[in-house]
């Protein structure tokens, strides 16, 4: 496990910002509304943030739920930890595991985009799977209800994939990331919001902590030479709570083929695709992206409206 230091300047928090201990994980999250618990996860490339990724959703949400947009730990306002040992995305599940007991949570609805909504539907179907199942051992997460936005059954396009990935810690070297993320010019071609998402990539220890995911031995512990190893076929077939899928129209990571693959495979999946808007729907439309998680959750488990 690495740490670094925490940052002298960080962009402007949000009025709804706090810090909770989570584990021993220093965690900032947005925390709005009240009512049933909805927790936002965001995504994994850099710049990534609560803040970023669910500003525009957060009040309407807020409406009828208590919202908990958090940053995972390593990106945004959070502690910048890695794990090389145990994997840096078991340390976001137990990270979030520990959120949701510290605040007294449960049980809870999740919408997660991208990086987050793969690592949420892992989740649902790993609780699932019968005792004695590898990643059992990981924390269960109390859910009743999933929106997974920007995947599909297969890994992101490869090219898309390596433009966010190539960041090389500079303006520029970010600018190439917003065609991939974004469709509508009013967000792709923003400079001011590519300067927004820089100032978190400048935190200290924000770029070290996802490069750091690059740093692994090619040799194993035992002497002999590591081999690339693909992520094994996904089954979520198992998976029991109501699950929802969103999908931006023009989303450059995930075909549409391999988004209603994802669908075909999770029963009775829901699913909505935001018209005009590219990998991160929530960013660009953010009332329609709102409107579609409010009309599934409400078909699920109605809730009073706060006047």
């Amino acid at each position: 496990m690495v740490a670094a230091a925490a940052a002298p300047d960080e962009p402007e928090p949000s009025p709804y910002s706090r810090y909770v201990d989570a584990g021993g994980i220093r965690t900032h999250l947005l925390d709005a509304g009240a009512g049933p618990a909805l927790l936002l996860l965001h995504g994994g490339e850099h710049g990534a943030a609560a803040e970023l990724t669910w500003e525009g959703c957060l009040p309407l949400l807020a409406e009828r739920y208590r919202v908990l947009a958090v940053d995972l730990v390593g990106y945004g306002r959070s502690a910048k930890l890695r794990d090389f040992a145990g994997g840096q995305r078991r340390l976001m599940i137990r990270q979030v595991a520990a959120l949701l007991a510290a605040l007294e949570v449960e049980p809870v609805a999740v919408v997660g985009t991208s990086l987050s909504a793969r690592m949420v539907l892992d989740t649902a179907a790993r609780s699932a799977a019968a005792p004695g199942t590898p990643d059992r051992a990981d924390p269960p997460w109390p859910l009743r209800a999933v929106v997974a936005a920007g995947i599909g059954l297969a890994p992101p396009d490869a090219a898309g994939r390596r433009v966010l990935e190539d960041f090389d810690g500079t303006l520029d070297g970010l600018r190439p990331s917003m065609a991939v993320l974004f469709h509508d010019p009013a967000w792709r071609d923003s400079e001011a919001y590519l300067r927004r998402r820089y100032a978190f990539t400048a935190i200290p220890g924000a770029w070290e902590t996802a490069a750091a995911a690059n740093l692994r031995s090619p040799v194993r512990a035992g002497g002999e030479r590591r081999t690339h190893v693909q992520a094994p076929p996904r089954d979520y077939g198992g998976i029991s709570v109501p699950v929802a899928l969103i999908r931006g129209e023009h989303d450059r990571l995930v075909p549409d083929d391999t988004w209603r693959a994802l669908a075909a495979q999770i029963p009775g999946a829901r699913t909505t695709t935001i018209a005009g808007a590219g990998h991160y729907p929530q960013i660009e439309r953010p009332a329609e992206f709102a409107a579609a998680v409010l009309e599934f959750l409400a078909e699920i488990a109605p809730v009073e409206v706060r006047r």
